[in-house]
């Protein structure tokens, strides 16, 4: 029976590592910040993926509070086409984040 791995980490990395720890995720945040709000379909187009894999990872980075949406989840939409947009100053924390549990950046870089 296989042995998994516990390392030793805190539970403010986990956030980091489900934002960044995913290829399909880690592309539609760098699309966003070159391309600047687009719409899961414009995403999906962009990174030639499916629109139901854009969907689920927009959604998921939304929760993340990496990416937002206009209009926002919160109101109502009736057939509105939502943009999601980089939220750049999260995605630089989470960034720092890495790199300080890596060792390879300090607190102020």
């Amino acid at each position: 029976m296989p042995r998994y791995a516990h390392p030793k980490t805190t539970a403010h990395l986990e956030p980091v590592i489900n934002a960044f720890g995913n290829l399909t995720r880690v592309a539609i945040i760098g699309f966003l910040a070159q391309n600047g709000p687009a719409t899961r379909g414009e995403v999906a187009a962009g990174l030639n993926i499916g629109v139901a894999t854009a969907k689920h990872n927009l959604q998921l980075l939304t929760d993340e509070g990496i990416t937002t949406q206009d209009p926002p989840a919160t109101e109502e939409r009736n057939g509105m086409r939502v943009q999601y947009l980089l939220a750049r100053d999260e995605v630089q924390r989470r960034y720092r984040l890495l790199g300080e549990a890596l060792g390879v950046a300090s607190g102020g870089e």
